[in-house]
């Protein structure tokens, strides 16, 4: 990436202590900091850059997925811009929906590797009789546009209902399979009485066909736990992925009271890329997972950093009532 100075005018958040998985007592730090965006309807798009999810796409851009609701209006997908004096997010027109309709509920995208412009926004999940999406899109961001280029099925394994917390996919990834296929790595968030931790699942996904199939390993999946001194013993494992330059697998988590917080996250490595066994892409055997506590934010949306700050991640959060917002962040292993 390139360098050079970048004055945000976004608050910048102080760096927060790094802890080791391996020792747990260490404390968190606490941000006092209150969005401009306390007041903002939750209908309102976002101007602070808080979203479900996010990916980056050039050394100061990153694309954004919203959670809004099959009958909520709003952008579905947004374009943060960081420059050397604002942080500036634009919404997205998607066109192209499937015959099911808009999407409900996006908590994830990721890019396809090998295909610019080309990426993938999940759905959280299966709800009643209607199956969890994930839309293939291309994304023109000088037109702010994006289109819908097929559109593949989550394998419901366990439907939500009202009352039935079910499936919860929060994180998306990919890693090449082939021209036309890649493995497609979900992040079930977990926090639930049917999965009480976190479930990293993968299956293989046909870019001609849009048909996606777990396979035997991955709809057994690897169990992850998420590492921090939690308040309560129920709260989401996985909200998000990001793969690093050097191949590694890292995760979000966070803990929700509801919609007035106070809320509780952390970012951590949860393994690495395996991509020469795609019956196991991900490798989670490693000795003690490095990660940082970020308290009074409930972070959704993870990535990496952009030019011109000292930081190795960005993450965006959805604060509820409080609205969102986007910040960079150093962590040091």
């Amino acid at each position: 990436m390139k360098t050079g100075s970048l004055i945000l005018i976004a608050v910048i958040l102080p760096a927060a202590s790094i802890n080791m998985a391996c020792n747990r007592d260490s404390k968190s730090c606490n941000y006092p900091y209150v969005s401009d965006n306390m007041k903002m309807p939750l209908e309102a798009f976002r101007p602070g850059g808080g979203s479900s999810g996010m990916v980056q796409i050039s050394d100061t851009q990153y694309l954004t997925v919203y959670d809004l609701k099959r009958f909520e209006e709003g952008p579905r997908m947004g374009l943060v811009t960081v420059n050397s004096l604002e942080l500036i997010i634009s919404p997205l027109d998607v066109t192209g929906w499937d015959e099911t309709g808009i999407s409900s509920d996006l908590e994830s995208i990721c890019a396809i590797p090998g295909r610019e412009g080309e990426y993938l926004l999940a759905e959280s999940g299966a709800w009643q009789d209607n199956t969890g999406r994930i839309f293939h899109v291309t994304v023109d961001t000088t037109l702010l546009k994006a289109t819908v280029l097929g559109v593949m099925e989550i394998p419901a394994l366990k439907p939500n209902d009202i009352g039935l917390v079910g499936d919860q996919y929060e994180a998306i990834t990919c890693i090449p399979a082939n021209t036309d296929s890649v493995i497609i790595v979900l992040g079930e968030r977990g926090g639930s009485e049917v999965y009480p931790t976190g479930i990293i699942r993968w299956g293989i996904a046909d870019l001609k066909s849009h048909a996606f199939n777990f396979t035997e390993s991955g709809l057994s999946g690897i169990n992850v736990t998420a590492p921090g001194s939690w308040n309560q013993d129920i709260h989401r494992h996985i909200t998000d992925f990001y793969i690093d330059k050097t191949g590694a697998l890292w995760s979000a988590g966070c803990e929700d009271v509801g919609d007035m917080g106070p809320f509780y996250s952390v970012i951590y490595k949860v393994g690495i890329l395996n991509k020469r066994n795609p019956d196991s892409p991900i490798d989670t055997s490693i000795d003690c997972l490095t990660y940082k506590i970020i308290d009074g934010f409930k972070i959704e949306a993870l990535s990496g950093p952009a030019a011109g700050i000292n930081s190795t991640h960005c993450f965006g959060t959805e604060d509820e009532i409080y609205g969102g917002v986007w910040r960079p962040i150093k962590i040091t292993q």
